[in-house]
């Protein structure tokens, strides 16, 4: 009779250190998300300077096939993560689970190539290849009808950003773990016996562990003074220079509701003409009365990405709505795409 106990692929360890990492990074990816729109407003574009980040959104992935060391480690977290990416409300849908996925994919595929070696260039390349694929699947989902030269513009930062951020820290934070004796593995012996070499790079693991202070300072600043809780997905309120300030709900004004045809045209970005059926915004005005002083609205989203308007335009423009989708959306018939604003949570008047 044999009493010996099942082998399995995974262990329990392994599982944990999976479900661990792709809640952190899936949880994540909307503070970097933020931090991509803060970028493009700097550089003073709407789309594509914030693809610098993309790598910390692999950085997860590569910590986890670092620290696992087993051939679908990555793949499975890059799933995992991405579906904790979408039920938090990604905005990218669906489609990034698959973005995920694919990055996963491609360092189990390079790590395997490479016979889990702990090449730092090796480990870089294979991070930027995972980061650059989102450009590409992105392409195929969302970016129609953009230029050629800006698609591989994406394809470099997102690259660069995968060298810096997947695999140089990624490699970095994987033997700042290992070296710590808080994580054991099948990599545990192979630091051990490397251990003169790692005693010589006290600069690279500072360099790992201020790495990961700053994502967790920067992810507390902005779930205490951006990230907006939301209660009622389809509510708004309206604050500022008002005399009457509001807090509504979109089923208060669906008797009247108006619809209109309307097409998105985004920088990268477009859909065809369709029907949009919801509010118009100068009737919630009306019903806030702004000041006579004030001569901006300021759209602001739960994640904190905003859109200005001049005042006096929106007050004679309307084809501006709020429609019911995955919360309260702008659509701006008369303006560019990005100022069409997803999971408005309030208005400002200034």
């Amino acid at each position: 009779m044999n009493n010996s106990s099942p082998s399995y692929y995974f262990t329990t360890r392994d599982l944990v250190t999976i479900a661990v990492l792709s809640a952190l990074g899936g949880a994540l990816s909307t503070f970097v998300g933020y931090l991509g729109l803060l970028l493009n407003t700097t550089v003073g574009t709407p789309f594509g300077a914030g693809q610098f980040l993309s790598g910390l959104h692999v950085f997860w992935i590569v910590l986890a096939a670092g620290l696992i060391r087993k051939t679908g480690s990555a793949t499975a977290t890059g799933l995992l993560k991405g579906l904790v990416e979408f039920f938090t409300g990604s905005t990218h849908g669906i489609v990034v689970v698959l973005v995920s996925l694919i990055q996963g994919l491609i360092i189990d595929i390079g790590f395997y190539a490479i016979g889990q070696r702990d090449s730092l260039p090796l480990w870089c390349i294979i991070s930027g290849f995972a980061a650059a694929s989102n450009v590409i699947i992105f392409q195929l989902f969302f970016f129609s009808g953009a230029p050629l030269i800006f698609l591989v513009l994406l394809i470099i930062l997102a690259f660069s950003s995968g060298i810096i951020f997947g695999g140089y820290f990624g490699h970095a934070t994987t033997y700042l773990v290992l070296e710590s004796h808080v994580y054991r593995s099948a990599a545990s012996t192979t630091i051990k016996s490397q251990g003169s070499v790692w005693r010589r790079l006290g600069p690279y693991r500072i360099s790992a562990l201020i790495f990961l202070i700053a994502i967790a300072f920067g992810a507390s600043l902005y779930a205490v003074f951006v990230w907006r809780p939301v209660l009622d997905p389809y509510s708004c309120e309206v604050v500022g220079q008002v005399a009457q300030p509001l807090r509504f709900s979109y089923f208060s004004y669906s008797d009247q509701e108006v619809t209109f045809e309307a097409q998105l045209i985004g920088s990268i970005t477009h859909l065809p003409p369709q029907n949009y059926t919801g509010i118009q915004l100068v009737t919630i005005l009306d019903d806030a009365h702004p000041l006579d002083s004030a001569n901006t609205l300021l759209v602001v989203s739960s994640d904190g990405y905003r859109a200005s308007f001049s005042l006096e335009e929106v007050q004679s423009d309307d084809e501006i709505i709020l429609v019911m989708e995955d919360g309260l959306r702008l659509v701006a018939k008369n303006y560019p795409g990005w100022f069409w604003v997803q999971k408005v949570v309030s208005i400002v008047i200034t």
